[in-house]
């Protein structure tokens, strides 16, 4: 499916998780240089209709991490867009890179406003989750398997 396939997609955020979040300032050394790693999963749950965008963000120094966050956000997809995104056999659901991105972009932003919330009143919290377009980091399509209904 290309991503000019699907003109509208109705769509709410139905949860916010997070899964994990470790701050640890006495791990952190005002000497040392700051890295950032970030990454992003999908999941889906076929029979409600849902899916939930990953996104896991650590901070760290020498390799080891003093900040780790991993929220997610799952989002309710109407039953008449879902379908849009099935395969025509039903085996895998297949998000367009742009919508996957535009996600996973709402995900990242909620991630930076529960770890600016979580560290407030504590050194963590000049750390910010840096703002990327995600939509330009996921070059291709996201395919899901489906569970087979029975």
């Amino acid at each position: 499916m290309s991503d000019s396939n699907i003109a509208r997609v109705n769509f709410a955020l139905a949860q916010i998780v997070t899964d994990s979040l470790e701050l640890h300032p006495e791990l952190f050394d005002e000497e040392k240089p700051v890295s950032i790693n970030f990454a992003i999963d999908f999941g889906i749950d076929s029979r409600q209709h849902l899916l939930k965008v990953l996104f896991k963000n650590l901070f760290l120094q020498d390799e080891t991490p003093f900040i780790t966050i991993e929220a997610g956000c799952i989002f309710a997809i109407d039953p008449s867009s879902w379908s849009h995104f099935c395969s025509k056999d039903n085996t895998s659901f297949v998000l367009p890179s742009n919508f996957a991105g535009y996600l996973a972009t709402l995900t990242a932003g909620t991630a930076r406003g529960i770890l600016h919330s979580r560290s407030e009143n504590t050194p963590l919290n000049r750390f910010v989750i840096p703002v990327h377009n995600l939509e330009d980091i996921i070059k291709e399509s996201v395919v899901l398997q489906l569970e087979p209904l029975s």
